[in-house]
């Protein structure tokens, strides 16, 4: 899947953390709510829908495979399967189309092992995480190295760096103040060092903290001045979106900003489709 100019918008919602409702039909095989989820951020402007089944007690293999299958069907859209279980994420891929997005192997050899071969044999997107079994690094040249296995590991079977995107982690600036600074420092570093797209978290900078959405609408608009490829973010919340087209308007990646007025025109016509009010009249 050629990798978009413009700022990739992968939809998070359909994941049961913190929803007890989506986790009790997930365990159920009730994708209703998921199946809407994916509906609703499509139309508030992803590119790309996260999907993670991810319920104590539950066999995520059918049911991720089922989940992923159906918001591909109803969407449209690229799907990315989400898991910490990489045993998980390799045998629902191979059921689904080229191009899927695979979120997420770390730098660990074992998981490597596991989800590189099915990666490179259906042409998946691979999400790699810039961690390992000792933890988070807590310097921006640790999180490259970690990212740099990955990719060697990659490269030896054949996924080239254009099919990575990297996620340097964004820990809340609650309780890291320096987190944002260092993950943007890896962003800009990633495409001249790997050769690889970046992808982020982008909520999880704002953790603890209020107002959120105006945290988070900021720091997305200097990642994307950063480099960034892709963000996974929650699309229904207010301004998240607007702030990823009006960046990438600012960094030349939405020549003559036409997919900016595509959603602003949206908007006006569908506000209630939309989960945000219609913007005023142009003057």
């Amino acid at each position: 899947m050629p990798m978009a100019t413009h700022t990739l918008i992968i939809g998070e919602r359909i994941n049961p953390t913190g929803r007890p409702r989506l986790a009790e039909q997930l365990a159920k095989g009730d994708l209703e709510t998921a199946l809407a989820d994916a509906l609703a951020q499509k139309e508030a402007g992803a590119d790309v829908i996260d999907v993670n089944v991810g319920v104590p007690g539950v066999d995520e293999v059918p049911l991720l495979k089922q989940a992923a299958l159906e918001v591909a069907d109803a969407t449209g859209l690229p799907v990315c399967i989400d898991s910490s279980d990489p045993a998980a994420l390799a045998a629902v891929l191979s059921k689904l189309p080229e191009g899927t997005f695979v979120n997420s192997v770390t730098g660990d050899e074992e998981a490597l092992e596991v989800l590189l071969p099915p990666v490179a044999s259906t042409g998946a997107m691979l999400i790699g995480m810039a961690k390992d079994m000792s933890g988070i690094p807590e310097t921006a040249e640790g999180r490259i190295e970690v990212a740099r296995r990955i990719v060697e590991a990659a490269g030896g079977h054949g996924i080239p760096p254009e099919r990575i995107l990297i996620d340097f982690l964004t820990l809340p600036v609650a309780t890291d103040p320096g987190s944002a600074v260092l993950a943007l420092e890896c962003i800009r570093r990633a495409g001249p060092e790997l050769g690889t797209g970046t992808v982020l978290g982008a909520s999880n900078i704002s953790f603890g903290m209020p107002t959120r959405n105006i945290l988070n609408s900021a720091f997305l608009a200097t990642a994307v001045e950063a480099g960034l490829t892709a963000a996974i973010l929650n699309p229904m919340e207010e301004g998240v979106v607007q702030a990823v087209l009006a960046a990438d308007v600012m960094a030349a990646r939405d020549p003559r900003g036409r997919r900016f007025l595509k959603d602003y025109r949206a908007r006006r016509a569908a506000p209630r489709l939309t989960g945000t009010p219609p913007p005023p009249d142009e003057n």
